[in-house]
């Protein structure tokens, strides 16, 4: 018997047996309650019943189970070093573990990823305040899954045990969370389920994954959870075992029980012996007791089983393992191989990656740049990343294909939905053909109608690469230039690249990128990176308060500099004009570092100079609940501090690595092996598709961050490849954007000052309407702070949140709601015009 079975409490009501350690009984929330009683199919129920339950269907059901799983397997996969994570007694932790047992009719899932704590349980399973409606019931504060409620309320019955024995209950991981919707807050008694109860929607994006799997699936379901930090516990709601007379009580309460002692290993040796029981120091076992409908649909049979999950998963890292295969013995027996593997691996000196190192660090400690750190950012690493300035001859063809690119309608035309995939690579080859024979005939006419007679398109393979190089490198040096005909060009070369085309056309239209390190490398001018003069040579130069005097030293200074190194490093390879022009291209990058940069430092400055995280002034407290003022978070107002703080540094960083994270993304883009599907993600048709590079990229900066900060606060979820941010070139776009956001902000705070002086309309106006410019400065700050970081904006609570995405979702919803807030006139009085900018 396994020990998830072992510790059954019994369903009457009677107190516990004496091997249980803790047990506690809660009400769940009557908006939950009743969205439950209306969804499951109780045997009692009648036959009309089925036709009437608005839930998901089976395998949509399981697919939201699958992903909760895989979120889990994720944070734990992430957050171990490389070197243990391809080690081969790894590997069974990437399997998802299903046992369908026809003797209690149950359908158990198991991952050992990141678990949940008890306090987990309470807070984000079972008595949330209102109807939990995000699509996937998975929370992270401390990189695990994503954002949920970070309400601090427990709702307990008098008899209860004692729920306070967690205190970390928002510092740890938090698994299969729920976020509060107040649209269903109408409570009846739950006792009986009339016709309009039985009419509400049980789907995830009303309820949540967790609760509309349960919904459609099962009568009753049961947790068995472990995070590396805590003890084993198990959450139980519904019918599971026996069969109460009254079902309309079902939904009532649920429990948690403690079944071992406190730090009880989760081993063989103490019972935890069965297939689908969690072992080892983390991990989660899902139990649903299933309905008729889903015993009748076959989930009890591994075959039907093996067809829906194994679609579930083909597009992941992971696996899936019945309890009826040849390695069942195996998986059982793989935890305690990895616990003696792993410790004697992690015991072994080792040379690591610099950015793997630091992923082992304590989050907790003060961060220092290390040499890695330095490495890491210095101007030879960098110069990797770095475009190379355009010449005159390259700006004329960069001039030619972005007027291709704003003419073509290529996305319009492919990107919709064909009978056939034949059709839809005929409409692409004829619009690539089509691009391609333009861009000849706009060069050469002669050329272009001798291409008429021959069709050879391959004999200006090279010409079309540099054109479409040239392009992409001009926009990465500019990210706000071409907007819209950079993701043109980037879908052309997408489908060009791809092997359906590929092959047609006979050749590849990508090179890589010329970067300033590639350039010198050819001509063997490396060292020049190295030569410490290099960082004062590529400097910009800031007005900011210094005297022209010492603007004019600084500029002689760099000039100086550039003189020396063109006469040290140039060679009969590598020319003065060449070394002049790779100076100046990372001079552009600096530039471009500075000028994104500067506007989140300064409210970065701002947040530390009008508030602080130990003291609230009166009326300026940080704090939100969820549910008000459309926030979707609840965080005091230390916890808001610091979350607001800790969002900014990660955009700074993310700014600071933005032309390395570009290339990554391109990398995905312009992939031939990572292919994307076109799927309609609620914002029309988007080509969704793994970014792999980039995922990992962000997940470097993600660690750095999270080791300058001393807390961390809300997901750290990073969304690619699905619905919110359908691939790498939307990710890349949003971020672009952070300067635009922050921008305007910036500037009405520094403008308030010389507009208050020189016009005394405008000094009567800001004195007697809002109190002055300091009060003023601070109310704005105030209204961005709360309402920009209170993960708001997304058309669902899975869209927002705490997550990486999530957090600046807030922030775009803040602006579009900018012009309702009551110092919107003092933003327009100071030049605002928009945050978006132009598109061009």
């Amino acid at each position: 018997m396994s020990a998830f079975e072992t510790h059954e409490s019994p369903g009457d009501g009677s107190p516990p047996e004496a091997h249980n350690v803790s047990r506690a009984t809660y009400d769940l929330p009557a908006p939950l309650r009743d969205r439950l009683q209306a969804g499951v199919l109780f045997p009692e129920a009648p036959e009309s019943r089925k036709n009437e339950r608005i839930v998901e269907t089976i395998p949509n059901a399981l697919a939201q189970l699958v992903s909760n799983s895989i979120e889990a397997m994720d944070t734990v996969f992430f957050s171990v070093p490389g070197r243990v994570r391809q080690h081969p007694a790894f590997q069974h932790r990437l399997c998802i573990r299903i046992r369908a047992n026809s003797d209690t009719n149950t359908l158990s899932l198991t991952d050992l990823g990141c678990g949940m704590t008890r306090a987990d349980l309470i807070n984000l399973l079972g008595t949330s305040k209102a109807v939990p409606s995000s699509t996937d019931f998975y929370s992270s504060t401390n990189g695990s899954k994503l954002s949920g409620s970070d309400t601090e309320e427990d709702s307990t019955t008098e008899d209860e045990a004692d729920v306070s024995g967690d205190d970390n209950d928002n510092e740890s991981t938090q698994e299969h969370a729920t976020e509060g919707d107040d649209t269903d807050a109408s409570a009846a008694d739950g006792k009986v389920v009339d016709k309009n109860q039985r009419a509400q929607s049980c789907l995830a994006k009303d309820i949540g994954g967790f609760y509309a799997a349960l919904c459609s699936l099962g009568t009753g379901i049961r947790i068995g959870t472990k995070a590396k930090h805590d003890d084993y516990y198990e959450y139980q709601v519904g019918v599971f075992n026996g069969s109460p007379t009254d079902f309309g009580n079902a939904f009532d309460k649920f429990s948690i029980v403690r079944p071992r002692g406190e730090g009880t290993e989760l081993s063989v040796e103490e019972g935890f012996d069965q297939f689908e029981d969690v072992r080892g120091e983390s991990g989660t076992c899902v139990s649903i007791r299933l309905n008729q409908e889903a015993i009748d649909a076959g989930l009890l049979n591994e075959e039907t089983l093996k067809s829906i999950f194994l679609k579930i998963v083909e597009a992941t890292q992971y696996t899936i393992a019945f309890s009826s295969s040849s390695e069942a013995s195996d998986i059982i027996s793989a935890s305690a191989k990895e616990r003696d593997t792993i410790a004697r691996l992690l015991a072994e000196p080792q040379d690591v990656d610099p950015l793997e190192s630091i992923a082992d660090k304590d989050f907790g400690t003060d961060h220092k740049e290390s040499a890695d750190d330095l490495a890491y950012n210095s101007v030879a690493e960098r110069a990797k990343y770095i475009p190379l300035r355009l010449s005159l001859g390259e700006r004329k063809m960069l001039r030619l294909v972005e007027a291709f690119m704003t003419c073509c309608e290529y996305t319009t035309d492919v990107d919709r939905p064909f009978r056939s995939s034949a059709r839809r690579t005929h409409e692409q080859l004829k619009g690539i053909s089509s691009i391609l024979r333009g861009l000849v005939v706009a060069c050469d006419f002669e050329a272009g109608h001798s291409l008429a007679h021959d069709d050879n398109l391959k004999e200006y393979e090279s010409s079309f690469r540099q054109m479409f190089e040239i392009a992409r490198r001009h926009k990465i040096m500019n990210p706000e230039k071409m907007r819209t005909e950079y993701g043109k060009l980037v879908f052309v070369l997408q489908d060009a690249v791809s092997p359906s085309v590929r092959q047609h056309i006979g050749f590849s239209c990508m090179s890589q990128i010329e970067t300033v390190y590639k350039f010198l490398d050819e001509r063997n001018g490396v060292a020049l990176l190295s030569d410490p003069l290099t960082e004062t040579a590529t400097q910009e130069i800031l007005a900011e308060r210094k005297s022209r005097a010492q603007i004019n030293s600084e500029i002689r200074i760099k000039e100086r500099s550039v003189l020396v190194l063109k006469k040290k490093y140039s060679s009969a390879e590598l020319s003065q004009d060449d070394i002049h022009l790779c100076l100046y291209s990372i001079c552009d990058n600096n530039s471009f570092l500075n000028s994104n940069r500067v506007p989140i430092d300064k409210i970065i400055n701002y947040l530390q100079q009008y508030f602080s995280p130990d003291k609230a002034d009166e009326g300026y407290s940080l704090s939100i609940v969820s549910g008000e003022d459309g926030a979707r978070l609840s965080h005091s107002h230390e916890r808001q501090y610091y979350f607001t703080l800790q969002s900014l540094t990660l955009w700074r960083d993310i700014i600071d690595d933005m032309f390395r994270l570009w290339a990554m993304a391109e990398g995905d883009l312009l992939s031939e092996s990572v292919t994307y599907s076109l799927q309609d993600t609620g914002q029309g048709f988007q080509r969704v598709q793994q970014s792999p590079q980039t995922y990992k990229a962000m997940q470097r900066i993600l660690v750095r961050v999270q080791s300058k900060v001393k807390r961390w606060v809300g997901s750290s979820v990073i969304h690619m490849g699905d619905h919110n941010v359908p691939n790498a070139l939307s990710f890349i776009d949003k971020y672009t954007q952070v300067p635009r956001i922050l921008g305007p902000i910036v500037a009405c705070l520094e403008n308030l000052e010389r507009l208050h002086d020189d016009d005394e309309g405008i000094r009567l106006m800001v004195d007697e309407g809002f109190g002055g410019i300091n009060k003023l400065r601070k109310d704005i700050l105030y209204d961005f702070f709360r309402c920009a970081f209170d993960g708001s904006g997304g058309d669902t609570y899975y869209d927002a949140g705490s997550c990486i995405d999530g957090r600046l979702t807030s922030a775009w919803n803040w602006c579009s709601q900018l012009s309702t807030k009551p110092f919107y006139p003092v933003f327009r009085l100071t030049g605002f015009i928009g945050f978006d900018g132009e598109f061009k």
